[in-house]
């Protein structure tokens, strides 16, 4: 299954409808929030809104951004809209249903992604790919930093999940990706905890038939502030759709397989 494509506006022109929404949820991110729109705007010279969701107005992100949308117009703060207004899972369905371009990429705002990864992953995108995935474990990807813990959880929950489903992907729980509006417009997201959201879609937009690609890209702590990362709080979550995916992949796996030894003479 793959989204019919619109042609890609080149690199130089800044139409009034950009087709690429770069999603960016914040809480208190005063110390990073200038350094991330700046390098941004430096390395992605595609055309495109940066969209700023936040939970509350005394976010002390706010007066900063206030002050650089004076010098790049693209800014758009959007106040988080789903559920109670709260929380990064809602944040990230702000960005994901309120903004209206074609192509949605979801990025941190501690800068731990790689910004110019997000021009590759567009060009990516019109080879007529649906989902496009930075990933940390393949040639050329890293992880530089983070809780111990954390980052084996990830390196070997990743890599289980993969061959366990034969996933397109290696990096399935890495948010660090861009998504096509059908894609998005066709999946029910029942995400309530965190970043799990990105493991949720990736399983969903597979199961749809939906045309999948990785890149790879590298994870750098933050070095300002403090994570907003609640392993303890989401792990059950991420659990939960960790079984959830191996148990619907391979159930249809096996379906298929069923119906075609059926249909053998």
């Amino acid at each position: 299954m793959a989204c019919s494509q619109q042609e890609a506006p080149t690199l130089k022109s800044v139409p009034s409808n950009p087709s690429l929404s770069i999603a960016v949820p914040v809480y208190q991110e005063s110390e990073n929030i200038e350094k991330v729109v700046r390098v941004l705007e430096a390395l992605v010279r595609i055309p495109h809104e940066l969209v700023i969701i936040y939970d509350f107005d005394e976010d002390n992100t706010l007066p900063v951004l206030r002050f650089l949308q004076r010098e790049f117009d693209n800014i758009v703060l959007m106040r988080n809209s789903y559920g109670k207004g709260r929380g990064v899972v809602n944040a990230i369905k702000t960005g994901f249903y309120e903004t209206k371009s074609e192509l949605v990429c979801l990025f941190t705002g501690d800068l731990t992604d790689q910004p110019e990864a997000i021009v590759t992953m567009y060009r990516k995108m019109q080879e007529g790919y649906d989902v496009v995935s930075g990933a940390r474990y393949i040639k050329g990807g890293r992880k530089h930093g983070g809780p111990w813990l954390q980052t084996r959880l990830s390196r070997w929950g990743n890599w289980l999940f993969q061959h366990l489903t034969n996933f397109p992907l290696s990096d399935a729980t890495y948010s660090f990706k861009m998504y096509r509006r059908c894609v998005l417009d066709a999946i029910e997201i029942e995400s309530d905890a965190g970043w799990v959201i990105s493991l949720e879609v990736c399983v969903k937009a597979y199961l749809k038939g939906f045309r999948m690609a990785e890149i790879p890209t590298v994870w750098v702590d933050r070095q300002l502030g403090e994570s907003k990362f609640q392993l303890q709080k989401w792990l059950p979550t991420y659990i939960k759709w960790f079984c959830l995916g191996v148990y619907s992949i391979n159930r249809r796996k096996w379906s298929r397989r069923v119906i075609a030894m059926e249909g053998e003479p």
